[in-house]
């Protein structure tokens, strides 16, 4: 739910014509702040006016044009500031799909040297027509998962899948 209000405010602030890389660097460093319970709390708590709260966010923001400060402004007001991680992440994708360039999660067991990494970043680019980066997660399936969210790809190979796939067929065959 918040990352669909999160897309709707994202695409207000790339409609305002504001500078968006210079967005993008200010909304990470107060996702950052954000990421701290008691910043979070503090934004999130009743007892402090929504005045008070667009003060303390335009404070920590530091001075930036008009169009980015009315921003900022709208979302204290809306009570939407616990928002910006997620406007954050959605902008640096919207930034990212315009230079056609997609990150992508590979799951493994075990960790994969850099040199195959690559090997696997190249292969899956070249076919694709984009600029990939894959960031590695560790986890304890058998198997290997490969997903680029914003394409909407995700190729996987389960040890478990296999075996019993197999044991499909050659039952089937029977």
């Amino acid at each position: 739910m918040l990352s669909i209000i999160a897309k709707k405010y994202t695409q207000a602030l790339i409609d305002s014509g504001s500078d968006l890389h210079k967005a993008l660097e200010i909304l990470k460093g107060f996702s950052i702040t954000l990421k701290e319970k008691k910043n979070a709390d503090i934004l999130a708590s009743p007892f402090i006016t929504k005045a008070q709260k667009e003060q303390l966010l335009l404070t920590s923001i530091g001075k930036v044009d008009t169009k980015l400060e009315n921003f900022f402004r709208l979302l204290a007001e809306a009570d939407r500031i616990l928002l910006i991680p997620y406007i954050s992440n959605e902008l640096e994708k919207r930034l990212l799909a315009q230079k056609r360039e997609y990150a992508a999660t590979l799951v493994t067991k075990e960790e994969l040297d850099s040199k195959t990494l690559e090997k696997i970043q190249s292969a899956l680019a070249k076919k694709l027509g984009v600029n990939l980066s894959i960031k590695q997660n560790l986890s304890g399936i058998e198997g290997i998962k490969l997903s680029v969210e914003d394409l909407g790809i995700e190729i996987s190979f389960s040890k478990e899948r296999f075996s019993s796939d197999l044991k499909h067929h050659i039952l089937k065959a029977l």
